[in-house]
């Protein structure tokens, strides 16, 4: 029996080819993975959005069965080959996101986690939940993800599916984790997120803005 063809990116910049030692020593692990054959790379294109058409290009022009991305800062806590099993169109895998931006908004969390519902009434995203195990969603994170080749046979999805969305004076819209689900979802195919596969996320953060945004989520702290 042949084995699936997994093809893998770990995309980074050609200004500073950075992979976090997490990334590192997970790629360790996923090279003794034998249930699978599998095809890593490391491409080096600016901005990140035109890595990943690199990356599909090099997905699509080899018969390979799924691609699986991790960003150089977005390793995963468990093995995502688990999840070719399941055969879904996109699977991601949720990542904490810092988002505090003040004290606009009392008592909101400064950490959110990717995966998102879309609500038609405001046309916007909130936060999916619940956070446990395999789940539907309308929009995912591109930092680690598992989609599989038949969403890119569709033509339509080989047209910079990834590019964000703009406004008529050049500011962004949308950025390219929703601009993509969105097209993937204009298409027909069906996005999941896994919350038993979360990954780590390594920011650079400013530590008195980390105990300003925990003071205004909890108001007994001094």
């Amino acid at each position: 029996m042949n084995k699936k063809r997994i093809f893998i990116t770990f995309p980074t910049s050609p200004k500073w080819p950075y992979l976090h030692k997490k990334v590192g020593m997970f790629i360790w692990r996923l090279a003794r993975d034998i249930r699978y054959e599998l095809h890593p790379i490391w491409p080096t294109h600016n901005p990140y959005e035109n890595n990943l058409h690199h990356s599909l290009l090099d997905f699509m022009a080899q018969d390979h069965d799924f691609w699986l991305n991790i960003d150089a800062d977005n390793p995963p806590y468990n093995n995502p080959l688990d999840l070719v099993v399941l055969d879904k169109d996109i699977i991601g895998l949720p990542t904490p996101v810092w988002h505090w931006a003040g004290n606009e908004k009392p008592k909101e969390r400064p950490v959110y986690w990717t995966g998102y519902d879309y609500i038609p009434s405001k046309n916007a995203y909130k936060e999916h939940l619940p956070r446990k195990g395999l789940q539907r969603v309308d929009a995912i994170g591109t930092g680690c993800f598992l989609i599989s080749r038949r969403v890119f046979l569709d033509p339509f999805m080989r047209l910079g599916p990834f590019m964000r969305g703009w406004n008529t004076d050049g500011t962004v819209k949308k950025g390219n984790d929703i601009a993509f689900s969105e097209r993937v979802r204009g298409q027909g195919f069906k996005l999941y997120m896994h919350y038993g596969y979360p990954c780590m996320h390594f920011n650079e953060l400013e530590l008195n803005e980390v105990v300003k945004a925990f003071k205004n989520l909890y108001e007994d702290c001094n």
